[in-house]
């Protein structure tokens, strides 16, 4: 029961961790997200407590060794390979997805809450300069923001909405861009 309970945990970790979820939308919001992994960590702790505890029991107290010792940690150790072995979503594996959306893209117009590829984006808005801002949610906090830009016309400057205003050149038109909001 131990070992089902560590593996279900752990396994639960691994999705919060890299924000991946069965399902049709395969993402949680940010705050499900960290409410789900702190609860889950949680857990986690209070399993690894127990397991801890009723090895101390056998092996000291007892003095004799058990089968059931040797899976939770496995596990664990399992678990934390395959945390750290899988690859974060990139740009280049999303770029197609990226591409898609600013050709569909209305003038004039913004969207809000999509999904591109691995990437929760909080909005993707088109400039004066014909520059289309795709803002990741997962780089949003407090008055900073980042994300990618499509410049066709060559290094977005952040259109003067930005206080302050940094892009690096992916290639071609592509760009990833980290702001600061101007305190209004």
């Amino acid at each position: 029961m131990l070992a089902v309970c560590t593996a279900v945990l752990a396994t639960g970790i691994v999705f919060a961790v890299v924000d991946w979820w069965p399902g049709a939308a395969h993402t949680a919001d940010d705050l499900a997200n960290d409410l789900i992994l702190t609860t889950l960590g949680f857990l986690f702790f209070l399993t690894g407590t127990v397991w801890a505890t009723k090895t101390f029991n056998v092996v000291v107290r007892y003095r004799r060794w058990s089968w059931w010792i040797v899976p939770a940690p496995v596990i664990v150790v399992m678990a934390l390979l395959l945390a750290l072995l899988l690859p974060a979503p990139s740009f280049h594996s999303a770029r197609s997805d990226f591409e898609a959306v600013v050709t569909t893209m209305p003038e004039g117009d913004a969207l809000w809450g999509i999904d591109v590829g691995p990437f929760s984006i909080s909005s993707v808005t088109r400039h004066r300069d014909g520059a289309i801002y795709f803002v990741d949610e997962d780089q949003v906090f407090w008055l900073s923001t980042g994300g990618w830009v499509y410049s066709p016309t060559g290094q977005p400057t952040g259109d003067k909405y930005y206080e302050e205003f940094e892009a690096t050149h992916i290639d071609g038109p592509w760009y990833e861009f980290r702001a600061h909001l101007p305190n209004w």
